[in-house]
C-alpha cells in the first residue's frame, strides 16, 4: 500500500471525496481499490475498503465562465499556474475490513483520513471473500491480473444477465469465463445458440460435448400447435379450423415417423402438408351446414399462409427428453438453432422448458445451467403471441430454479426497450454483467444507468467500455459495490 491522499470535506458513511497528493493524478485512475484509515493514526476507528469513481480536476485560475488573469495569459500563449490545482475521486466504500471479513460501513469517513492505494501484493479480494464459500473465475479486476474475481457459489441458481452491444465480448465472456465457472460449481450446461454462429462453431462433438441441430428435435404437441397458430394467424380466427389442426397435431411425431418410412426425404414436407390439408378439409366438410361456408373460407386463408416448407422445423423425431438425457454422459449440449423459423425455435424452447419444469416440480435438483443467447427473442419488452408464452415460462423457471439448482443465463444486446428483456423477466436476474451499452440504455427507467449510477458509474463510462470489460453487479459478487472486471483469452475452438 502507498499513501496517495486524504479524505476531503463533505464525506458521509456511504461516499467521500479523495484529494490526491501531488503528481498522483498521473497514475491513479478510476476503479482502483483503496484503503481508508478512518480517523488516521492512533485515532483510527476502522479501515474501509473502497473503490475510486468519478474523478475531478479543478483549477480556480482557469474558470471557463468568468474572467481570470491566468485565462487572459493563456490566451496569449502563456502557461497558466498549477499552484491551485486539485485532483479528486469519489470513494465508494465496499466495506469495513475485519478479522471475520467485510462488514458494512456505518461510520462517517472523517475528513483528513489517510487513503492508501492497494497494490498487486495486497490482494484485497481475500478480505472480501473471508468466511465465504467462493469460486475464482478466470477473470480479474481491471489493471490487476493477480486479483482473480471471486464468485459466491450459493447464488449461481439466482440467475444471470449478460448485457452488451455487438462486439462488446458477450459470447467470449460466456464461453471462456461463465461456462468454466459453472463447470467448477458442478453444473452441466445446455446452450441455446439462436443464430448458430456464437457458440456452435466453437464446440465439437467430444467426450464432454455434443451438438444437436434443432431440426432433429421433435417439439411437443402444444408447442407445435402454438407454431401453427402463429403461421396461420390464429387458424384464420375460426374455431372449427383450430379444432381440426388440434386433432391432427395429436400424435404428431408418430405421423412424421410413419411418413419418413414411406416417403423420399425430399418429399417429406409435401407429404405431411398434404396429409394435414386433407384432414382439415375433411373436418370442414363435416361441419354443420350453417357454418360450413365460413369454415371453408377460413381453411383457404389458413393454407394460403401455411406452406409445405413451413413444416420443415417440425420434422424432428428426437425427443426433448433425449436431448436432456445426453447430459447423463456429457457435460454440455449445444443446440444449434439455425435453419429454423422463429416460431419453431420458441416452440422448442417451450418443449424443453416444460420438461425441465416438470422435473423440478417432481422434486429433482437439476444442477443445470441453461444459457439463452439472444434473450429478447424469448422475452421481448412487449411479448405477444408465442413470445408471451416463452416469457412467462422463463419467469416460472426462474422462480422454481432457485430452489432446484437451475441457473438461467440470459444474454442480450440491450437491457430495456426494443433491444432489451422484458422487465418482469429481468427482475428475476439477480447477478448482471454490464458491458459496453447501447445509447438506448444510457438513461431512463430500467436501463444500465439506473442500475449502476448509485455506485458512481456514469453513462459516459458505460458507453465507452472496451470489449471484454464488464461491470460485475449482484448477489454472486461478494462485493456489494459493482467492480470492473476483464479477462484475457486466446480464441480457439473447444473440443
Amino acid at each position: 500500500m502507498k499513501l496517495i491522499g486524504r479524505v476531503a470535506d463533505g464525506s458521509t458513511e456511504s461516499s467521500a471525496r479523495l484529494i490526491l497528493m501531488k503528481d498522483f493524478e498521473k497514475n491513479v485512475s478510476a476503479e482502483e481499490l483503496v484503503l481508508v484509515e478512518n480517523g488516521g493514526g492512533k485515532e483510527c476507528v476502522n479501515k474501509i475498503l473502497g473503490v475510486l469513481r468519478e474523478g475531478l480536476g479543478k483549477n480556480e485560475f482557469l474558470s471557463a465562465s468568468s474572467y481570470r488573469p491566468d485565462v487572459a495569459y493563456m490566451k496569449l500563449g502563456g502557461e497558466p499556474s498549477g499552484a491551485r490545482e486539485v485532483y479528486s475521486f469519489t470513494i465508494k466504500p465496499i466495506g469495513v475490513a475485519t478479522e471475520e471479513g467485510l462488514d458494512q460501513n456505518r461510520l462517517i469517513m472523517q475528513p483528513k483520513s489517510p487513503v492508501h492505494l492497494l497494490e498487486d501484493g495486497d490482494n484485497p479480494l481475500e478480505w472480501i471473500t473471508k468466511g465465504l464459500n467462493v469460486l475464482w473465475a478466470n477473470a480479474y479486476l481491471e489493471r490487476h491480473e493477480k486479483w482473480k474475481v471471486p464468485v459466491d457459489r450459493r447464488f449461481i441458481p439466482y440467475h444471470v444477465g449478460v448485457y452488451g452491444t455487438t462486439g462488446s465480448g458477450k459470447s467470449w465472456f460466456t464461453r471462456h469465463i461463465l461456462i468454466p465457472l459453472y463447470y467448477s460449481a458442478g453444473y452441466k450446461i445446455i446452450i441455446l445458440d439462436w443464430s448458430g454462429t456464437d457458440y456452435a462453431p466453437y464446440y465439437q462433438d467430444s467426450q464432454e460435448t455434443e451438438k444437436v441441430k434443432i431440426t432433429e428435435i421433435a417439439l411437443d404437441e402444444e408447442s407445435i400447435l402454438s407454431y401453427l397458430k402463429a403461421k396461420t394467424v390464429e387458424f384464420a380466427k375460426n374455431d372449427n379450423i383450430r379444432d381440426a389442426f388440434d386433432e391432427f397435431v395429436e400424435g404428431w411425431t408418430n405421423k412424421v415417423q410413419e411418413i419418413c418410412k414411406n416417403v423420399a426425404e425430399k418429399s417429406l414436407e409435401e407429404a405431411l402438408y398434404s396429409k394435414l390439408k386433407s384432414h382439415v378439409e375433411n373436418v370442414v366438410e363435416s361441419v354443420d351446414s350453417r357454418w360450413r361456408a365460413s369454415a371453408r373460407r377460413a381453411s383457404k386463408r389458413a393454407f394460403r399462409r401455411l406452406n409445405p416448407e413451413d413444416l420443415t422445423p417440425l420434422l424432428g423425431t428426437l425427443q426433448v427428453e433425449d436431448v436432456y438425457r445426453k447430459l447423463e454422459n456429457k457435460r454440455m449440449v449445444v443446440v444449434d438453432m439455425s435453419g429454423a423459423l422463429t416460431e419453431a425455435k420458441l416452440g422448442f424452447f417451450l418443449s424443453l422448458s416444460n420438461y425441465l419444469y416438470s422435473l423440478m416440480e417432481a422434486g429433482e435438483n437439476l444442477n443445470l445451467s441453461l444459457i439463452i443467447d439472444e434473450a429478447p427473442q424469448y422475452a421481448p419488452w412487449e411479448p405477444k403471441g408465442i413470445q408471451g408464452d416463452t416469457a412467462e415460462m422463463i419467469k416460472n423457471l426462474a422462480a422454481l430454479g432457485r430452489k432446484r439448482m437451475l441457473n438461467l443465463t440470459l444474454i442480450s444486446q440491450g437491457i430495456k426497450g426494443e433491444i432489451g428483456i422484458n422487465a418482469s423477466v429481468r427482475r428475476n436476474l439477480n447477478t448482471n454483467f454490464f458491458g459496453r451499452i447501447h445509447p438506448l440504455d444510457a438513461s431512463g427507467e430500467g436501463g444500465a444507468l439506473e442500475w449502476l449510477a448509485p455506485y458512481g458509474i456514469t453513462s459516459d463510462l458505460l458507453l465507452q467500455l472496451k470489449p471484454g470489460h464488464f461491470y460485475f453487479a449482484g448477489v454472486m459478487n461478494p462485493s456489494p459495490i459493482p467492480l470492473l472486471i476483464t479477462y484475457k483469452v486466446e480464441e480457439k475452438k473447444n473440443v
